[in-house]
């Protein structure tokens, strides 16, 4: 597959200087419950930082919604095989063994959500980091399914110092006025940059506490 291939199904990036390794970015506008969410005050989702960004670049906003239109469109086997040369290309650069998904949006729909089960089981050396608030995909998968080794899903509690769901292994929060539940994310005290922590896709965490400024 050449690269102009493999972007005509979604584009992998680089882009995102918090993180070590790759991202995966859809439309934040199309998020399923986050859409709802942003209508509910004190949720994590009403002042999204990902809606703003878009609104202020353009270019971003353009980028996120075609990655968002290309799985649409897309055969999900294609999809696949592009996610897969992508993050592999990517870790060949890097020499960075992780990626996540959805630095931006979230899962569309149940297929998205096999087809990343997939190419995480293609790229067995990449960890791979799935968010989401999408609690009734994750549920229906887990029921049918024994996700891979390197793949975390990290379901996202819904309000802003809320507690983490009891119904899946590896959860994440955001803590503002109460005190952080879990490990506490450090980002902040580097210049908003992971650097050496990997806990987001360390399955051994339960629960990330990411705070609210």
């Amino acid at each position: 597959m050449l690269v102009k291939e493999a972007h005509q199904l979604g584009k992998v990036s680089l882009g995102n200087s918090k993180m070590p390794g790759s991202t995966f970015a859809q439309d934040a506008f199309q998020c399923g419950v986050g859409s709802k969410l942003r209508e509910v005050p004190g949720s994590i989702c009403n002042q999204c930082n990902m809606i703003r960004i878009q609104k202020m670049r353009p270019d971003v906003d353009k980028g996120y919604k075609l990655n968002q239109s290309k799985w649409n469109n897309a055969k999900p086997q294609d999809w696949i095989d592009s996610m897969v040369f992508q993050i592999n290309r990517m870790y060949l650069r890097t020499l960075e063994p992780f990626h996540r998904w959805f630095d931006s949006g979230d899962l569309a729909d149940y297929e998205q959500l096999m087809s990343i089960d997939m190419v995480a089981r293609l790229t067995p050396q990449i960890f791979h980091w799935l968010p989401t608030k999408e609690y009734a995909l994750v549920r229906e998968y887990q029921r049918k399914n024994i996700p891979p080794k390197n793949l975390v899903i990290r379901v996202s509690a819904p309000m802003i110092d809320g507690k983490p769901s009891t119904s899946f292994q590896n959860t994440s929060t955001v803590h503002k006025k109460k005190d952080p539940q879990g490990f506490e994310c450090e980002a902040r005290l580097r210049g908003n940059r992971c650097g050496p922590c990997r806990a987001c896709w360390d399955v051994d965490v339960s629960n990330v506490s990411y705070p609210k400024k």
